[in-house]
């Protein structure tokens, strides 16, 4: 049974002690009267993956209980992010609440706006994906459920990784000491980003950009390639069988941490192959590696690539696809 003086919105979503049930925007972890609606979308997105985890709890009651909360997530978003809706809340909280809501969005206005993103750009998950960073916020990623982005990879600390803005810059270091990052390739520990630096932690890359150059960057990846999927058809069990890719780009195949999909196999080189963008086209790159990239079966040091394509490396048989 169901201990009663649990409290799910705690327990299970990370919610501070409050009323209960939170009003939309604690429950979302947004300030008070949010009115960006990719803010919201992100902050639905985040909640939705903390609670799933416990979908499947095997105490029934506690499975009501989250099903509840899950119902209100997917209510908030749709209050808040149709305006007249959001109004008429935002009009009837700031009365149960007693706040000056006039004085409160005014204080909101003149808060910064947010500026620059980071994109997952490769990665076995959440690729395509958009967090907007916000001045006098921490953007932490890790493997921790409640960080700003889970990463699902076992190479991955709980904080792995930390962006911040300190002076008007913004920031990317290490969460801890043995939690290491490349900014585009290189080993830091601490660097100030700028528009178009590449982030790879644990097995993901990040693109730091800025939000209204957004669809400049989907104009020049619709005029190159199609994303791209590696699939581990056949080989040994690894964490991460599924790796994608968003051009245009470069990532490093093989064993050692610096390579971004990582193949912890005797069999594969430390740095391996290549995956990258020519023109509109994909082609694989072999490094110099000891027992050879192979495509369809013939022996290459450089190919083109296509939708199906067999690759070999060491033990791997890995499936291209041009269709995520």
């Amino acid at each position: 049974m169901t201990d009663e003086s649990l409290d799910p919105y705690s327990a299970y979503l990370g919610l501070p002690a409050g009323a209960r049930p939170p009003n939309y925007y604690e429950l979302l972890d947004l300030e008070l009267f949010c009115s960006h609606t990719e803010r919201i979308n992100q902050a639905v997105r985040k909640q939705f993956r903390v609670i799933k985890r416990f979908h499947d709890h095997h105490d029934r009651d506690t499975r009501e209980a989250i099903q509840d909360i899950m119902n209100a997530i997917a209510t908030a978003r749709v209050v808040l992010t149709d305006p007249t809706r959001k109004e008429e809340y935002d009009i009837e909280l700031a009365e149960n609440l007693d706040i000056d809501r006039e004085a409160h969005l005014s204080a909101l206005l003149a808060a910064p706006i947010p500026e620059y993103e980071v994109e997952v750009i490769a990665g076995p998950t959440l690729v395509d994906a958009h967090f907007e960073l916000v001045e006098g916020t921490r953007f932490v990623a890790g493997c921790d459920h409640r960080c700003s982005l889970t990463l699902n990879s076992d190479r991955a600390g709980n904080r792995h990784a930390v962006i911040h803005c300190v002076d008007g810059e913004w920031m990317v270091k290490p969460a801890g000491p043995d939690h290491p990052i490349y900014v585009n390739d290189h080993l830091t520990d601490e660097f100030v980003l700028a528009a178009g630096d590449r982030i790879d932690i644990a097995g993901y890359r990040l693109l730091f950009s800025r939000i209204d150059q957004r669809e400049a960057l989907r104009r020049t990846r619709r005029a190159g390639p199609p994303p791209l999927s590696l699939i581990v058809q056949k080989g040994p069990s690894i964490p991460t069988p599924l790796f994608n890719v968003l051009p245009p780009q470069r990532i490093v195949i093989g064993h050692s941490e610096t390579a971004l999909w990582q193949l912890p196999d005797r069999t594969i080189s430390r740095q391996h192959c290549a995956i990258q963008t020519v023109g509109d086209s994909w082609e694989v790159e072999d490094l110099d590696s000891t027992n050879s990239t192979q495509v369809n079966g013939e022996t290459v040091m450089r190919r083109l690539i296509h939708d199906r394509d067999l690759l070999t490396l060491g033990e791997f048989q890995v499936v291209v696809s041009l269709r995520f």
